[in-house]
């Protein structure tokens, strides 16, 4: 009988007792209407007669009421038998606590079933968004972004253990701060960070940071000229945006003072030429982990049965889907656009224009009202009268740092491609190499190579003193002329390289506190499930799947602004859009490679528009810019960018024409915006820009206050006279 087998089978596990299980929510908060789910781990009695071909059922219930549905998975997995299980797609549509019931058996029927609780903590979406919005509202009320931090970890923490205070207070300090520092990702950027301000400390106090900017005032005779080089360098460090920005930023620091370009300035042109590069760059410590997601979508697919018509659109690669959505990457190329345009204009708009103007007009680099701890540089690692100002005591160091870190994410990639057996490529060279350990490495070389190096020079009388001898000796003493106290030494020994590193170190306290309170907040919006919130609102069956592209941007920015992190918005939207966006278009290539790179370019932009991304939070440190000015002046930039990368890029590209036409357009509109949203820094009347004249016929009209000031400025070639 053809059942027979079936029904020895079934009593073949009936004769055993259902596994014992424990139930684990996936997050710690579960959002009224949107799918969740549950993980199980599944124990069996030892000597059980578990046959193969059986089944395990499940099914989540409230009270009476079923949550899942009975859900059947193969009691085996392949050979292997199965111990876990994911309940997807669980709903709940009522806010509050609710007890659940988990049933596992080997019938469906459920007799002899196992049973388990799980207490789900449902909220509604809106309070999900409360810990970014305090973070806003604390920050722009007090002027304190550490404040601002800890007070969204705090109400983040308060929703997690349902309004408990007393636990949300020890929660932000024992979880969500240990384990930003605890996370090994962390941790190497910390210590790279400590290991670069070291390095540059070194630089400055040996007279390299001197030097190197008198080579370039010889080159550079204007505003322009800083500004434009600032731009280029970030080009050349293309390969990771945190080596781009801790590098660019302490270096061409002190050149831009020189020319009196605004610290917000400075900060702006090194964020925004950061992140936009490294994303776009074919070949950078991005590549590997963007790729890595594009890929998992496609073999996602490819389970669902779309082999073949992938195959025939031509994405069978994920490499080639990231070359083919560099054409419609409009943010990141609209935004490096926009900033040369602002540069060889000289001209800017709204908060950028007044923090320039008071550079130029008032000789003020640094805004009165900026935190002082932000922006202040320690006296004490000024180089002495006496020592040599040499360019290439800064030139080596931090040539000798990026060759290491370059050659660092070589070596790691060419190891993991070889023991994953994957073609030797560029792509895999630098996809499969480790950038937190090129970081690091690569900053300890650069520091032991500068104390090396300034080691061996010998200054005497503020020249080098240059006898192969004399670097042989480490206390050397020698009289020249009978003057003892003028004898050469070195412009730095060991001890003193070391006490100038230290002291370097130290600068760092309050920005890495910074950097430890935004990993924190970005774990604690994902707690609130803030991510799942925003993609359930803009997710819905009725949509043209051509407003996906426009869409995906606006979810993956928004999603980026509140959790501070573009890696971790594109870990989330991969999986959420891709496979869906595939489906909902059938199979429309273009559409698809357009919402991959709406989720690019989207998790890019919320980077450069919250306060609380790990790169912002970089650039204001190496630029030594006050935060909160760095983010109030750049945010109208991104703003306006990232409209005209929906007006002109996604939006039409998804309805009108060829993605790589609005490409075309949108760089011309970028070139040419300064010229109509924009004013000269050095206008002789001080015109305000359109926007501006607006808010002051406001003030002035409406609100019946006083009007800006629009004293004449000095021109461009008096400030430089009169810098040197």
């Amino acid at each position: 009988m053809a059942w027979y087998p079936v029904l020895l089978l079934g009593c073949a596990a009936l004769s055993s007792a259902a596994p014992s299980f424990t139930v684990k929510g996936s997050r710690p908060t579960i959002l009224e209407g949107v799918g969740f789910q549950l993980d199980l781990a599944l124990s069996y009695p030892s000597g059980d007669n578990l046959a193969a071909g059986s089944n395990i059922y499940v099914r989540v219930q409230k009270g009476s009421q079923s949550v899942s549905g009975v859900k059947t998975y193969p009691l085996y997995s392949g050979d292997v038998l199965r111990t876990s299980l994911t309940l997807s797609d669980l709903v709940l549509n009522e806010v509050g606590t609710h007890e659940l019931t988990v049933d596992v058996a080997y019938s469906a029927d459920f007799l002899g079933a196992s049973s388990g609780t799980y207490e789900a903590w449902v909220i509604s979406g809106f309070v999900s968004l409360l810990p970014p919005l305090f973070v806003v509202l604390v920050a722009g009320l007090t002027q304190e972004v550490l404040w601002a931090l800890w007070v969204g970890l705090f109400v983040a923490g308060a929703i997690v253990h349902q309004g408990n205070i007393f636990d949300a207070f020890l929660r932000t300090l024992d979880t969500y701060l240990v384990n930003s520092l605890a996370d090994s990702g962390h941790a190497f950027v910390i210590l790279f960070s400590w290991f670069l301000a070291g390095l540059v400390a070194v630089v400055q106090k040996s007279g390299g940071g001197h030097g190197i900017a008198n080579i370039m005032l010889k080159r550079i005779s204007t505003r322009r000229g800083v500004q434009l080089a600032v731009y280029l360098l970030g080009f050349v460090i293309f390969f990771d945006d945190y080596a781009n920005t801790l590098i660019l930023g302490n270096t061409m620091r002190g050149i831009s003072d020189a020319f009196f370009v605004s610290r917000e300035k400075l900060a702006f042109l090194v964020d925004a030429t950061t992140a936009p590069i490294a994303s776009l760059a074919p070949i950078s410590s991005w590549i590997g982990f963007e790729v890595g997601l594009i890929n998992d979508q496609l073999e996602t697919l490819k389970g669902l049965g779309y082999t073949d018509a992938l195959a025939e659109a031509g994405l069978t690669s994920g490499y080639g889907i990231f070359l083919s959505s560099l054409a419609s990457r409009y943010y990141p190329i609209f935004m490096l656009v926009f900033q040369l345009s602002l540069i060889i204009f000289q001209r800017d708009a709204g908060p950028m224009l007044q923090a320039e103007r008071r550079a130029v007009d008032n000789k003020q680099v640094i805004s009165p009202t900026a935190k002082e701890s932000e922006v202040t540089l320690d006296s004490s690692m000024e180089p002495s009268e006496s020592t040599p100002k040499l360019w290439w005591n800064s030139v080596v160091p931090i040539l000798s740092t990026l060759i290491a870190v370059f050659a660092a994410l070589l070596v790691t990639g060419y190891n993991t491609t070889v023991d994953g057996g994957q073609e030797m490529t560029a792509e895999n060279l630098f996809g499969n190499g480790d950038s937190y350990s090129a970081l690091l490495w690569g900053g300890f070389i650069g520091s032991v190579v500068t104390w090396v190096f300034i080691r061996l020079q010998y200054q005497y009388k503020g020249e080098i003193y240059n006898q192969w001898k004399h670097w042989l000796a480490c206390d050397f003493r020698m009289q020249i002329d009978g003057d003892e106290a003028e004898a050469p030494r070195p412009i730095l020994n060991f001890k003193e390289s070391l006490d100038v590193w230290i002291e370097g170190v130290k600068g760092l306290t309050a920005p890495v506190l910074v950097l430890l309170m935004a990993w924190g907040i970005g774990a604690a919006v994902k707690d609130v499930s803030c991510d799942l919130f925003f993609a359930s609102v803009f997710s819905s069956d009725s949509l043209d799947y051509r407003s996906l592209p426009t869409l995906t941007f606006l979810i993956s920015s928004l999603m980026s602004f509140c959790t501070g992190t573009s890696w971790g918005t594109m870990s989330i939207m991969f999986p959420l859009v891709l496979p869906a966006a595939w489906i909902s278009s059938n199979g429309d290539q273009d559409i698809f490679v357009l919402v991959v790179s709406a989720i690019l370019a989207g998790s890019v932009f919320g980077d450069h528009a919250t306060a609380i991304s790990d790169t912002t939070i970089l650039s204001s440190m190496a630029t030594k810019c006050d935060l909160r000015h760095h983010v109030v002046t750049q945010l109208p930039y991104a703003l306006f960018v990232a409209v005209v990368a929906i007006l002109i890029g996604y939006l039409p590209a998804s309805f009108l024409f060829p993605g790589w036409l609005g490409l075309l357009l949108g760089i011309v509109v970028m070139f040419l915006a300064p010229l109509a949203f924009a004013e000269k820094v050095e206008h002789p009347q001080r015109r305000l820009d359109p926007t501006m004249r607006v808010v002051q016929w406001v003030r002035v009209a409406v609100l019946k206050g006083q009007p800006t000031e629009t004293a004449p400025i000095k021109s461009e070639k008096e400030v430089g006279d009169q810098a040197f």
